[in-house]
């Protein structure tokens, strides 16, 4: 079985083409994800207490939601993407990832 590895981004800005994500990160350079790959999408949502997160049930999430957006891609590998930088929501972003690409199973992360 492969083993997983996780990427974090801090990305300034993601566009959403008709085939992909477009991830410019100041750390760590440019990154094209192509909706075909991610097989699973969802969110980690800050909790009540400091420091904690959660992931919200599907029914929950709004586009104003903050958190993390996590991506698993069919080669084992999951990115969590902080958005704060990029001035939108975890929940926005998540948004315009179903409308592109309404075929990934989203939440379960």
């Amino acid at each position: 079985m492969q083993e997983k590895s996780q990427i974090t981004l801090r990305p300034e800005r993601i566009q959403f083409s008709s085939h992909s994500m477009k991830i410019s990160d100041p750390d760590h350079g440019g990154y094209k994800i192509p909706y075909r790959e991610i097989v699973l999408a969802s969110l980690l949502a800050p909790g009540r207490e400091e420091g904690t997160c959660y992931e919200p049930e599907i029914t929950d999430i709004t586009g104003d939601m903050e958190g993390d957006l996590i991506l698993c891609d069919s080669k084992c590998c999951k990115w969590r993407i902080h958005p704060e930088l990029t001035g939108m929501t975890a929940g926005s972003l998540l948004e315009n990832l179903i409308i592109h690409a309404p075929y990934i199973l989203v939440g379960g992360g």
